[in-house]
């Protein structure tokens, strides 16, 4: 949806939420106001209503009274004179009257003259019928202050006044009561209608407590009950609600009318404005291309000074800025920052513009320096990076022969691509490259050389792939160093490729193999002195490749040395040994020691391994008195001071030092005096001829001798026989460590190893 059409559906949206909360809030209070007047205009109709039925009743009951205290119609009580009769009882009197019947009843409480006569027709009314029910009238009349209304009379519905007949000033004694009345009927209601100029009809229902309802949205009822049994119902249209309701109607339709109207204008004017200006910017910027000049323009859309002015300057200096940047991006997409050669993506690059431009052969140089590693270890990264400098200025240049391009593709890692195919001219190039790297390098304070060793894999002879030919080249260089290194080797040369190719994919997946979880680790028991309880035990790396399978720590490790991952491999070892055997004395109740053997690598990062070491032995609980670190006796020629402060560190912490791999080193006695370790492991090689050969024996016993007077505990590697072990056991209280008691086994294995030892001993 582009940015028009939705500031139209804003503002539309905007404008309609507008007038629908209008709608809903406003009309709601607006037409409960009508409402209410509308039901108020009822209540005074209903009112009305009201009021002409009790004037009615008031009328009846002052005609009844009028005639009931007289003198003549007391004298008719009492001698019922037909003249009264004529001249009063006539048809005239009860039509100007509006009396439909009028009753005399004597003390006695019967009848002595009745007549009536229907209004609407003028006919005389058939009393006989109704003259039964004159008691209960009478009764029921004195009971309601003279007056009642018969709902189920056989003239339907008939208000009826009763009252004594006295003389004109009221004297009596009463000669009887006279009953006068009127007919509730369709004529009456009619005549009522007429006068008030309302809407009222009886209806067959209980008035209630509600006397107002709305019947629909025209139209409002009231229910008024006249008696008992006679209700009306009172209609009224709903004039103020339906005046209101139209007019909200009006104004919600002319609002809308409005809106559009709004709506419309004020998009035109954004889009003028605004909208129209930002699009024209947005098509330029969709033309930019970095590559072509005149495309980073952008032109202004009118000729005034506002914010968009202000937004396509600023997008102006902008791609300007950007275009600056691109050129700087570019070569750090393409070029080595440190040396200033051309890098791996270069590489492709030139790559596919070779193949496809001439399609032509070459030769693909892959080289690694040697002794690299020494020199950052030695003198520090800085050095190293001077001389990966100073390499990229000897080889780059005039020191490559014509139409050879030299990249670097990481760490100490180089290609040269060479138009040179022919072996004998393409040696000589090498030989210049090597002699070039060969030469010494200034470090400032020190000097110092290395050298290369190169793969060389051709194109198209070996493969048409640059990953196949760098992987073949690489193959080539692995071989150059097995050979000694300073050497090269073409890879169409190399008798056991696959030999190589195994190597460099295990160097290569060696790299993943941490977080890939293939790494696991073993446990070998170190015996007491009589070899018959567990006192410790060593924690050994193992390493399951998801598709070779147990690889020998023999060959893994060096290609971890080579890579540099050794010192991430021997701190996952402290991490999970640590915890592993923590967990396991705690289920199986026991203390049994850890021995780890540090590797040079850890070595190098001494304060680094010692804070792991205390992180590892806090985050598990572990006893420090049971850990045991070995440092193998090879390692502890270099950085000898360092190694004593490391040490010193370890023993205040109360952790154990053993020395491994005893007697296979340069180390003097006094070297290990200097030291000052807890434990030494003499290795397996003084076992291999004890006891048969008697000066293998005696250099034992000596050295067990003297390190048992220098109050150094021994593990002795390497026992295979009962013979071993009895002559080892009973020399000075040496630990005992090798496969005749178990070889190296799952922790979870270790119990029951434990539990089969035992029951041999017994």
């Amino acid at each position: 949806m582009t940015l028009k059409m939705k500031t139209a559906g804003l503002i539309g949206i905007t404008m309609a939420a507008f007038i629908i909360l209008i709608f809903l809030f406003m009309r709601p209070v607006i037409l409960n106001d009508a409402k209410l007047m509308d039901e108020e205009s009822l209540e005074t109709d209903q009112e009305r209503v009201e009021s002409y039925i009790e004037s009615e009743k008031m009328d009846l009951q002052r005609f009844n009274r009028d005639w009931a205290v007289w003198d003549d119609s007391y004298t008719f009580m009492q001698n019922r004179s037909e003249a009264y009769i004529r001249s009063n009882l006539i048809q005239e009197t009860f039509e100007n009257s509006a009396i439909n019947l009028m009753v005399f009843i004597n003390t006695k409480g019967e009848v002595i003259y009745a007549n009536g006569y229907d209004l609407t027709d003028g006919t005389e009314l058939d009393l006989a019928s109704s003259l039964q029910q004159v008691p209960e009238i009478i009764e029921e009349a004195e009971n309601g202050n003279g007056l009642v209304i018969i709902e189920d009379s056989s003239f339907g519905s008939v208000m009826v006044a009763v009252d004594e007949i006295l003389g004109s000033e009221g004297q009596g004694p009463s000669t009887g009561r006279l009953a006068s009345g009127i007919f509730l009927d369709e004529s009456f209601f009619n005549t009522m209608r007429n006068t008030l100029a309302l809407d009222v009809q009886v209806v067959n229902k209980e008035a209630g407590d509600l006397k107002i309802q709305e019947l629909d949205e025209k139209t409002l009822s009231s229910l008024i009950a006249v008696s008992d049994g006679l209700t009306l119902e009172l209609k009224k249209d709903r004039k103020y609600y339906q005046q209101k309701s139209s007019s909200m109607n009006g104004l919600f339709l002319a609002l809308a009318i409005a809106t559009v109207i709004l709506v419309v204008l004020v998009y035109y004017l954004i889009d003028m404005l605004v909208l129209s200006r930002i699009s024209h910017l947005s098509v330029q910027l969709k033309d930019v291309d970095f590559d072509k000049a005149h495309s980073l323009e952008v032109e202004n859309s009118r000729n005034v000074e506002d914010e968009i002015t202000d937004l396509e300057n600023s997008i102006q200096n902008m791609l300007i800025s950007l275009e600056k940047a691109h050129t700087d991006v570019s070569k750090l997409a393409f070029f080595d920052q440190l040396t200033g050669l051309p890098n791996r993506f270069s590489l492709y690059k030139d790559f596919l513009k070779r193949i496809e431009k001439n399609d032509t052969s070459f030769a693909i140089l892959f080289f690694d320096l040697d002794g690299f590693k020494r020199i950052n270890d030695l003198y520090g990264h800085n050095s190293g990076d001077e001389v990966l400098k100073q390499i990229g200025r000897r080889l780059n240049g005039k020191s490559l022969r014509k139409g050879s391009r030299l990249y670097r593709i990481g760490g100490d890692e180089f290609i040269l691509i060479s138009n040179t195919t022919e072996r004998t001219k393409l040696s000589e190039e090498i030989a210049e490259v090597m002699a070039a790297i060969q030469k010494v390098f200034n470090l400032g304070k020190v000097t110092t050389s290395i050298s290369a060793s190169i793969g060389v894999s051709f194109y198209p002879a070996n493969a048409r792939t640059l990953d196949d030919l760098l992987q073949y080249a690489d193959v080539a260089m692995y071989a150059a160093k097995k050979n000694g290194k300073n050497h090269f080797v073409f890879y169409e040369d190399i008798t056991d490729k696959h030999l190589y190719k195994y190597l460099l994919n295990l160097k290569n997946d060696l790299a993943d193999a941490i977080a890939n979880n293939e790494f696991f680790l073993e446990y070998q028991p170190i015996m007491d002195n009589k070899g018959e309880r567990i006192q410790a035990v060593e924690a050994l790396i193992r390493w399951n490749h998801p598709k070779e399978g147990l690889i020998a720590p023999l060959r893994f490790i060096p290609l971890a040395e080579e890579t540099g991952m050794m010192k991430d491999i021997g701190d996952w070892v402290i991490r999970n040994a640590v915890k592993d055997l923590q967990k396991w004395n705690q289920e199986n109740g026991q203390s049994l020691s850890l021995a780890i053997n540090v590797s040079k690598a850890q070595l190098r990062f001494k304060k680094e391994l010692i804070e792991l070491i205390d992180e590892v032995l806090e985050e598990q609980e572990f006893p420090a008195h049971q850990l045991q670190i070995e440092i193998t006796e090879s390692d502890t020629a270099a950085e000898h001071e360092e190694i004593v402060d490391f040490i010193n560190e370890l023993k205040r912490r109360n952790i154990q030092v053993a020395l491994d791999d005893f007697g296979v080193g340069t180390s003097s006695l006094y070297h290990l005096l200097e030291l000052d370790v807890d434990i030494v492991k003499i290795d397996r090689s003084f076992l291999r001829q004890v006891p048969a050969s008697e000066k293998d024996t005696a250099l034992l016993k000596g050295i067990y001798s003297t390190l048992y007077d220098l109050n150094i505990q021994l593990v002795t590697e390497g026992i295979e026989t009962e013979e071993q072990r009895d002559f080892v056991s009973a020399k000075n209280g040496s630990y005992l460590q090798g496969f005749y008691f178990s070889k190296p086994v799952l922790l979870e294995e270790l119990k029951k190893m434990q539990e089969a030892w035992e029951k041999t001993l017994l």
